[in-house]
C-alpha cells in the first residue's frame, strides 16, 4: 500500500495519500519510513497533518496493528509543540477503525497530538489549518 507525502511548506502541512489495500505491516513499514525521513526533520518539527485514506481499497487491519500503529506514530510526538492530525476516510468501518487507532494513538506514552478523523476533506483542511 503506497504512502505519497506532499510538504506545503507555505501552510506548514504535511499531506500524505494512501491508496491500494490497507494492511498492518505496511502501514507499520510506512510510518517508520515516514518519521525517518519527514517527521523527525526539524524543519517539518511545527508541520500539521493530513492523511487522506479515501482511496483504500480494502481493509486487513488487525486491533493489535492499530495498536503497535498507534504506538510508533506518537514516538515523534513533542509536549512542547501542538500540533494536530486530521484523518480523512470514506466509509464507516475505515471511521471506525481510524477511531480505533485515535484511541490506541491518545493512550501511548509518548502520544502528543490533536487527532480528528473527517469524511469530508474540506472540513479536515479548515480544522487543521485554524
Amino acid at each position: 500500500m503506497p504512502a505519497n507525502h506532499h510538504i506545503d511548506n507555505k501552510a506548514q502541512l504535511i499531506i500524505t495519500t494512501w491508496d491500494g489495500e490497507a494492511r498492518d505491516i505496511d502501514f507499520i513499514e510506512a510510518i517508520q519510513k515516514y518519521q525517518r525521513d519527514i517527521q523527525n526533520h526539524p524543519d517539518y518539527s511545527s508541520y500539521n497533518e493530513v492523511v487522506d485514506l479515501t482511496e483504500i481499497t480494502g481493509i486487513k487491519l488487525t486491533t493489535q496493528g492499530l495498536q503497535t500503529i498507534g504506538n510508533i506514530a506518537s514516538t515523534t510526538d513533542q509536549k512542547e509543540i501542538n500540533r494536530k492530525l486530521a484523518l480523512i476516510v470514506s466509509s464507516n468501518l475505515a471511521y471506525g477503525l481510524a477511531r480505533m487507532y485515535e484511541v490506541y494513538r491518545s493512550y501511548a506514552k509518548r502520544a502528543h497530538k490533536e487527532i480528528r478523523i473527517f469524511k469530508n476533506k474540506k472540513e479536515a483542511f479548515e480544522w487543521v489549518n485554524k
